[in-house]
Formats: structure tokens, sequence, C-alpha cells
């Protein structure tokens, strides 16, 4: 499985074939998987941000960007609100 869509559409196939009485205990693991990963996100930039500043950090960051930065960022927060 290549992409994103084809996990997607897999684990849907699997929700599908499951008896109403375990959907509520999935939802429960699908919970606990995403906070494990929230908590390793979390730490992973704990230690980026400890990490001194430099020139070549910034460019890293910047780079995902292809036109104003700034514009894009706020744009992408108005997304997520």
């Amino acid at each position: 499985m290549a992409n994103t869509s084809q996990y997607e559409e897999q684990i849907l196939k699997e929700l599908r074939t499951l008896p109403q009485e375990a959907l509520p205990k999935v939802l429960r693991l699908l919970a606990l998987i995403r906070a494990e990963f929230l908590t390793q996100e979390q730490s992973s930039l704990q230690k980026e941000t400890q990490e001194k500043p430099s020139h070549e950090r910034t460019r890293q960051l910047l780079a995902p960007f292809k036109g104003n930065w700034a514009q894009e960022l706020i744009a992408g927060r108005e997304d997520r609100l």
C-alpha cells in the first residue's frame, strides 16, 4: 500500500466486517493509538525546540512554503479553526 487513501479504504473494509459490538472497543483502541502518536510528536517537538537556532534550521522550516510563508501559515491556521 503506497498512499494514505489505500490505507483508509482497507481500514474501512476491515471495520465493516466487524460486528457492531466490537466498534466501541475499536474506537477506544484508535484513541489510544492517536494518544501514543501525539505523545511521540510532542517529545520530538520538544527536542527540536531545545536545539540552538541556526540559519540552516530556519531554512529547513521555511522550505515547504512556495510563496509568502507568513500568509501561508496564517491561512493554514485559519483552515484548522
